[in-house]
């Protein structure tokens, strides 16, 4: 351990939050490993911090995380290298809304082996070599969407349900241990042209809790290392989780089931 560089490992990274947090972690004076789809962009991203930051290391490897043997890929990857990650963010996710039946059966796989297997995997991976530092961190991506049954958006808000208790859960178990466990739940942030069309669709609540992806990262990394349980960014976002509490659960299925419709039908 003590002959091996440090890293922040982040999911995702390519783009939208992923790549502010990857740069965050980069402004914070961190070595950054950048794990995305085996895209240009990909390597454009990394080249440009290592740029930017030349006293640091930036390495990034090309990996889909739908895939089953892409966790101990990315494991073994690190290993060989003699990669160090003392910060694991889990930030790779695949959104979407409709009908449930408008995507096929293959898309939901994808989308829930992305959204929780493949952090499951990633966390089970690293934690043992994690708990050796004197001090890691993990960051699981969870949404506003996990406080909530999301009609039109039902796999997406129950995946990140998952991620939410499955973070809850783990960081009890690890209370009196070195490695603290973060969840970050964004509202609308505005990462791809998808989720800008989708983001249109809401109108004004949207565009009362939107913020932009280095805001995101900025405040969910700043509570993380302060050791915040959860981070929520922005003021509206935590007041309609308060809402959230109060409402009948009935009429919070009719609310976001009319918010969500009019994408399902485009």
């Amino acid at each position: 351990m003590t002959n091996s560089k440090k890293f922040a490992l982040v999911t995702g990274s390519s783009n939208g939050i992923g790549r502010a947090i990857a740069e965050n972690c980069a402004a914070r004076g961190f070595n950054v490993l950048l794990v995305a789809l085996p895209e240009p962009k990909l390597e454009e991203v990394t080249n440009a911090l290592a740029t930017k930051y030349p006293n640091q290391e930036f390495h990034c490897l090309g990996v889909n995380l739908m895939d089953a043997e892409a966790p101990q890929e990315v494991f073994q990857w690190c290993q060989k290298n003699n990669f160090v990650v003392d910060i694991l963010a889990n930030n790779a996710g695949l959104g979407n809304s409709g009908d449930f039946l408008s995507k096929k059966a293959e898309f939901y796989f994808g989308q829930m082996q992305l959204n929780m297997v493949a952090m499951v995997m990633l966390t089970h991976h690293f934690l043992p070599e994690m708990q050796k530092l004197d001090k890691a961190y993990i960051l699981n991506v969870a949404s506003m969407a996990s406080y909530y049954d999301i009609p039109f958006k039902g796999i997406y808000a129950a995946s990140k349900k998952f991620v939410s208790s499955f973070s809850h859960s783990l960081r009890y178990e690890l209370k009196d241990s070195n490695v603290f466990v973060s969840i970050l739940c964004p509202a609308a942030v505005l990462t791809n042209p998808e989720v800008i069309k989708r983001d249109a669709n809401m109108g004004f609540v949207s565009k009362i809790t939107r913020q932009t992806a280095e805001q995101v990262a900025e405040y969910a990394l700043s509570r993380m290392f302060n050791r915040k349980p959860v981070s929520i960014p922005g003021v509206f976002p935590k007041f309609y989780r308060t809402l959230g509490r109060v409402i009948p659960h009935r009429m919070q299925l009719r609310m976001l089931a009319n918010a969500f419709i009019k994408q399902s039908r485009e």
